[in-house]
């Protein structure tokens, strides 16, 4: 059974990248943990439901901008790209959970990650604002792709799936950031919103479980706390 934080949004009202290297990729990788130990599936069963309910929460919120913009005729690609790529991204992960022991923890996390994700979208005023929210995420997800992708799983198909991720998810900081820039031009001035300490706060959590995987928290957590100093 699929981990769901959010629920799946109805059909997208334009466009469907193909993506087929990445389904190509994927499909010549149907067992992403089988060159893992115990520990690190144990580690990756905690850090994981984080990760999705990210992708979740990003599908939701750029269908339904896309939804928006196509109301007001104003359909735009590369949102619709990067909805795909989040329903691929999750898709992947859902895989990589199925293949992994179920933490005991795994309800806990749901919803301090259900809080987190729902916590974004309560807290800003504008669209503008959100969007601009989001890309400070996805920098963060970068960070965070990268730090576990490096880690003591590096060389493993899931270190390279985390890998093709970060690739994505690079690109989305500049569209989602161009995109509330497009809304507000003035939107870096007014945003207050302390996306990357709460975030942290959320990952704080899981300590252990990144230091399963060779992770040095106090240097991730500082990377991500300081992401927000020098926008991508």
């Amino acid at each position: 059974m699929n981990l769901r934080c959010f629920p799946l949004p109805s059909q997208s009202p334009g466009y469907a990248s193909d993506k087929r290297a990445f389904k190509d990729w994927l499909s010549n990788h149907p067992m992403l943990t089988q060159d893992l130990t115990e520990a690190q599936q144990q580690a990756l069963a905690n850090l994981i439901p984080l990760l999705l309910c990210g992708e979740q929460s990003a599908t939701y919120i750029f269908n339904a901008e896309n939804k928006r913009l196509a109301d007001n005729q104003q359909c735009n690609k590369a949102l619709m790209e990067i909805e795909d790529d989040e329903y691929r991204h999750e898709s992947a992960l859902q895989q990589a959970l199925a293949q992994l022991p179920k933490s005991p923890r795994q309800h806990r996390i749901k919803r301090q990650s259900q809080l987190f994700y729902a916590g974004i979208q309560s807290t800003t005023q504008t669209i503008a604002n959100h969007f601009y929210s989001i890309s400070q995420l996805d920098a963060c997800v970068c960070i965070l792709m990268n730090t576990v992708a490096n880690s003591n799983i590096s060389g493993s198909a899931l270190s390279e799936l985390f890998h093709l991720i970060k690739k994505d998810e690079a690109r989305h900081v500049t569209v989602a950031r161009h995109h509330a820039l497009a809304l507000d031009p003035d939107i870096a001035q007014k945003q207050t919103i302390p996306i990357q300490q709460d975030l942290v706060a959320l990952l704080e959590n899981e300590r252990e479980s990144f230091q399963q995987l060779g992770i040095d928290t106090s240097l991730l957590f500082e990377r991500l706390q300081n992401s927000g100093l020098n926008p991508a």
